[in-house]
């Protein structure tokens, strides 16, 4: 932050001489972390975190008249100390509402941070192609489709609790997963990219050869992504398995997706 450039390490200790550790310590991730039984503990760099964005917060409301705060809920403890030194250093009061985490069916939480694993969805379709964003919400866990359609749809919730009901009755068919995947992606990247994503999505999962036929590379490059093109010497693919090896996007051999039918040519399943 531009606040932070000429600011020294004195000038930051003296801001923090607002800031009591034992308020600092009521923060639930901060207790649980000083209880654990090994050595990792909390390191000075998290525990100052929550000055750093209590100080962000005061000159916000300097600049900006920027009281208020939306955040997730796991940053009700941050809000809380960053109001009281609202009230500490400007004499005014602060507030913020926070929401309930996005998080996956195995409890992680769904934000930019995920990028780092390569599990971020991003709006941004260089950073997200529609297919990929399509294909996130189509292959969601039942857990985790029912619980984000009614975050993320637009429709009534009559409607979303129809949908939700017969998704019910109807286990193994998919049915919120897709509902969620078509409302998104046409929201996110419009009819065409909703279109072109299912045409994709129909070459890749149902041999449709014919719709693949009709997709120029431009086409496919950008629904797909970089990495779905590659480039090969004839002469170094004298075999199918070679080929799999060689095209292959993560850590699974090519000889295992051969067996689990996950390698096809020309929409033929080739194992």
């Amino acid at each position: 932050m531009e606040w932070y450039k000429n600011m020294s390490m004195i000038d930051f200790l003296r801001l923090s001489r607002k800031f009591r550790v034992g308020h600092m310590l009521r923060l639930g991730h901060i207790k649980n972390r000083m209880k654990d039984d090994s050595d990792a503990g909390i390191s000075f760099t998290e525990f100052s975190y929550q000055v750093l964005q209590s100080y962000d917060w005061k000159v916000l409301a300097e600049k900006y008249n920027c009281f208020f705060q939306l955040g997730g809920s796991d940053q009700l403890g941050h809000l809380d100390i960053g109001a009281h030194y609202l009230k500490n250093v400007l004499k005014k009061s602060g507030a913020g509402i926070c929401l309930p985490l996005i998080t996956d069916a195995f409890g992680n939480k769904l934000g930019k941070s995920s990028a780092s694993k390569g599990d971020a969805i991003w709006l941004n379709p260089d950073l997200t192609s529609p297919f990929a964003f399509y294909q996130y919400f189509r292959q969601l866990h039942d857990d985790s489709a029912e619980k984000f359609l009614p975050y993320f749809s637009l429709k009534p919730l009559e409607e979303v609790e129809g949908t939700l009901q017969t998704h019910r009755q109807n286990l193994g068919k998919w049915i919120a997963q897709t509902a969620l995947a078509d409302e998104l992606t046409e929201l996110v990247h419009g009819k065409d990219g909703l279109k072109l994503a299912k045409q994709c999505s129909n070459v890749l999962f149902n041999g449709s050869i014919e719709d693949l036929k009709l997709l120029d590379l431009e086409t496919v490059t950008s629904l797909f992504g970089e990495a779905s093109i590659f480039k090969l010497k004839r002469a170094n693919v004298t075999t199918f398995g070679q080929l799999a090896e060689k095209t292959r996007k993560d850590k699974v051999k090519g000889s295992v997706l051969m067996t689990k039918g996950a390698f096809k040519v020309n929409g033929i399943r080739k194992d």
